[in-house]
């Protein structure tokens, strides 16, 4: 007998996951609160979870969602679209989360192993749906999957060969109603995995130190601060097995942060059989992915970077550090419930001048001036920001780190970055 499914959100990887499983003999119900879809479920209430095996959830589903809360009264299943796609896609997993960092350790592990040989893909939050790849029936060696914490909270099935948390600091807390609750769902990275496997931590974060004691898969640590297992840095060099293997200088993905990614792509690699040489060529070769700390053009003596991607406050604090001269900081966007007294408190000196833009720039406005940081202004529009720091004298580079969402203007960050950069473009002309 043909089991019904429901599908929540028809964005790119419901309507992916929705095929999928359709080939695999269920009957599909869609439902969708934005898109008038044909058949939408939405329309009929409660009456969707009636008779179903289980749920498959998309990403921007909320746990407060009235379905989700009927669904678990119920006790029916409920897991997420990667989950459901991963568990038919026949490679080997690698799975990256964290706060921030993960596309571009993503990318970078990716690149490492088509160095090697590999027949790999990067997907999941990346962009790529895990379903839509198994639908391609596209041949791996591996599936490199970024993760975010959505995408986790509903997956218990994947046993990742080598999974990675590179960071934790508070993010979405719209979504979540605890940082706990929030860490607790970025460690299901970790949840299947046994000895044979390998889990990646920050030994620099105590948080992450403790988390690496219950784990039962082989821990591998990075750190920026000590020289700690097979792969680490030295005098601006990375070091593999104790022997130097190329300068830190040579790799064109700049900054601390990149450099952290870099070793967890190296720690990746390294026990997936890469050699010196083609280790030494990731570091050599890599080139960033667009609207990460971006370099767009220098124009009068300012140097123009695009952080597009830069969507909440730890981002953007890691984007300043990345990089020099005296910073006009460009911030704001659509909220995600953090606070920015303490950004303002302990801003870096050399961010001289903030311009604000979005939907909660008077939020922004208002937390820099209770701690006495003057140095700012409220600017309409996105124009308006990057004219007045070009105008600006004193001001050596502009940096358009929101540490906000984009979907107040954009459909994503990165149609807010390609705007960014077109508008610097158009400062030439």
């Amino acid at each position: 007998m043909m089991k019904n499914v429901l599908v929540m959100g028809m964005q790119t990887s419901g309507i992916s996951v929705s095929t999928l499983l359709e080939q695999n003999g269920y009957r599909v119900r869609v439902y969708d609160d934005k898109l008038e879809l044909e058949s939408n479920w939405r329309d009929r209430g409660m009456e969707a979870l009636d008779d179903l095996a289980f749920i498959v959830i998309s990403p921007g589903i909320p746990n407060s969602h009235s379905l989700v809360v009927e669904a678990k009264k119920r006790n029916i299943p409920i897991v997420s679209e990667l989950d459901y796609g991963a568990n038919r896609l026949d490679a080997t997993k690698i799975m990256i989360t964290g706060t921030n960092g993960k596309t571009t350790t993503v990318d970078m592990i990716n690149k490492g192993l088509v160095i090697m040989g590999n027949k790999t893909k990067a997907m999941g939050n990346i962009g790529y749906p895990v379903s839509q790849v198994v639908l391609d029936g596209t041949e791996l060696d591996y599936a490199v999957i970024e993760a975010s914490s959505f995408q986790l909270e509903y997956t218990s099935n994947i046993k990742p060969k080598v999974a990675a948390l590179l960071n934790l600091a508070p993010d979405h807390t719209d979504r979540y109603p605890s940082f706990d609750s929030y860490v607790e769902a970025k460690k299901r990275v970790f949840f299947n995995q046994d000895k044979s496997d390998y889990a990646i931590l920050n030994h620099d974060s105590r948080m992450m130190r403790e988390i690496g004691k219950s784990l039962s898969s082989t821990v591998l640590w990075v750190s920026q601060r000590e020289k700690l297992g097979e792969e680490f840095i030295k005098d601006n060099y990375y070091y593999y097995q104790g022997e130097p293997l190329i300068s830190a200088r040579e790799c064109r993905a700049k900054g601390e942060h990149n450099r952290f990614n870099m070793m967890v792509a190296l720690n990746t690699i390294a026990v997936l059989g890469a050699r010196r040489d083609q280790m030494i060529s990731l570091v050599r070769d890599y080139k960033l992915l667009p609207h990460r700390v971006e370099y767009v053009s220098t124009i009068d003596g300012k140097s123009f970077y695009n952080d597009s991607k830069g969507t909440n406050i730890a981002a953007c604090k890691t984007a300043i550090d990345s990089v020099t001269g005296n910073i006009g900081l460009i911030l704001g966007g659509s909220d995600k419930h953090e606070e920015f007294c303490e950004f303002f408190d302990e801003l870096d000196e050399k961010v001289v001048f903030v311009a604000i833009t979005g939907v909660n720039d008077e939020k922004i406005f208002s937390a820099a001036q209770k701690v006495g940081f003057q140095n700012i202004k409220i600017c309409p529009t996105l124009q308006d920001a990057i004219k007045l720091l070009y105008s600006m004298e004193g001001i050596e580079t502009v940096l358009f780190s929101p540490a906000c969402a984009s979907f107040d203007r954009y459909v994503n960050y990165v149609e807010r970055g390609n705007n960014f950069k077109d508008l610097v473009y158009a400062l030439k002309s």
